[in-house]
């Protein structure tokens, strides 16, 4: 069993059960309601209030997403039996990621009707669209190792839940709160912000600062709850 067979048992596991469709649905909603209020009340061919609700979005919808995906695996005890097979601990995080990044995407591909809807009302700036696309995979794929990292760290769903929003709302909060620092601290927060780095992406800028940014990132936190799984089952 590798990477492929533990992402397609978990997608299997994810959309045989409703709590996907309906985390689809509500989704949908949210961002269709934001789309549709800059459309028809303001009267703009533009995705800026959609996209600048996902960030904020993702904080609630990945963390229900990755809450079980290490931790029903070790309440349950078959994490252990999984990892008698030949699958090494990596297969195993990086099956559990693969398994999480396809499930936002599937979100994520059902908000494609909106700038379709744009090219027939409007001259939308695709290269824009394009890019904030591109900055909402990455973005994920960040929260989305901060949620398997926290889901490594218990055995209960809920807890898994509140430590990956905790710490996802921190680097949401990052830029909020540089303005109350002194500046020569204000430079490391902006950094370290998510949403920072997501606005340049909505801006039309796709940035190598900003994709090493996502990247190094969601290696970190991936890596970090290889080694907590690691550590626990050689005890």
């Amino acid at each position: 069993m590798g990477i492929k067979a533990i992402a397609i048992k978990d997608l299997k596991q994810t959309f045989y059960h409703p709590t996907a469709y309906v985390l689809a649905f509500f989704f949908l909603i949210i961002t269709g309601w934001f789309f549709s209020s800059t459309l028809f009340l303001i009267g703009q061919a533009e995705l800026r209030d959609f996209v600048g609700i996902v960030p904020f979005l993702m904080m609630f919808f990945i963390p229900a997403i990755t809450m079980r995906t290490i931790s029903e695996e070790r309440k349950q005890g078959t994490i252990e039996l999984i990892l008698t097979n030949p699958v090494t601990d990596s297969s195993l995080i990086f099956g559990k990621f693969t398994s999480s990044m396809l499930t936002i995407i599937f979100f994520i591909l059902f908000t494609i009707c909106y700038p379709i809807v744009l090219t027939f009302i409007g001259e939308p700036d695709m290269g824009q669209i394009i890019s904030a696309y591109i900055g909402i995979v990455l973005l994920s794929s960040f929260y989305i190792s901060i949620g398997i990292f926290a889901s490594s760290l218990t055995y209960n769903q809920i807890v898994a839940f509140i430590l990956s929003f905790s710490i996802i709302f921190f680097f949401y909060l990052l830029q909020r709160v540089s303005i109350f620092v002194p500046p020569a601290y204000q430079e490391i927060l902006l950094y370290l912000s998510s949403t920072t780095h997501f606005k340049k992406f909505t801006m039309g800028l796709v940035t190598l600062q900003d994709v090493v940014y996502y990247l190094s990132g969601t290696a970190l936190f991936l890596h970090i709850a290889n080694d907590i799984i690691e550590s626990r089952l050689t005890k």
